[in-house]
């Protein structure tokens, strides 16, 4: 996967995880730390053990604990497993949840640059009008479409937050300039993305 691909993608999917991750309840909280430690360790045999036991189907919705599943085969890296993963959603989804799993599904097969799969989710996503729907738009016509009709608009977006916050934008405008075969604005943004990265390396040696 194209690093500038991944690097927006981590920046949105993290905020459409979110919305479902965050419990009330204390044992619930509990637990998800414990799996999601597994999945940070890669120590997947104990998170299979533990998603799988008596006390997660108690504690998790289906649905959260075929979110969870979903993830582990995405770190994985086993696409097989990832496609069989999105299968299982077999359960009765409300709105936020859709979100998070069309989107998971919409940057996963954006980034494999499967245009079947992508399309299907991007559609979905439109059903559902979602708030960042433009942003939805932005990618597929980047990435799938290979166009680059929405530069000015992204440009816009880039202007705003912190130099970390611009990163993505500044990595979706080189492809965008890539797109309309302007490789002196997109090797000067890709500059930008990968001095910023070298800047970072730096300071974590220091």
């Amino acid at each position: 996967m194209d690093p500038k691909i991944m690097m927006v993608i981590v920046a949105v999917i993290f905020a459409a995880d979110m919305g479902w991750q965050m419990f009330q309840n204390k044992k619930r909280n509990d637990l998800f730390g414990r799996l999601s430690s597994f999945l940070a360790k890669k120590e997947y045999e104990a998170f299979d053990e533990l998603i799988d036991s008596p006390e997660s189907k108690k504690l998790f919705p289906a649905f959260n604990i075929a979110f969870l599943k979903l993830n582990e085969a995405m770190l994985k890296e086993d696409k097989d497993a990832v496609d069989q993963a999105f299968g299982q959603f077999n359960v009765r989804m409300n709105n936020a949840q859709k979100e998070a799993l069309y989107k998971k599904g919409f940057y996963y097969y954006l980034g494999l640059e499967d245009k079947t799969k992508t399309r299907t989710y991007y559609d979905l996503l439109k059903g559902l009008k979602v708030k960042d729907e433009q942003m939805i738009d932005v990618m597929y016509d980047t990435y799938i479409d290979k166009g680059y009709k929405y530069i000015e608009d992204v440009k816009a977006l880039s202007e705003a937050g912190s130099e970390e916050q611009r990163m993505p934008y500044y990595a979706l405008l080189a492809d965008m300039y890539h797109n309309a075969g302007d490789e002196e604005k997109a090797s000067e943004y890709e500059k930008i993305v990968t001095d910023h990265t070298e800047k970072l390396k730096a300071e974590k040696k220091g």
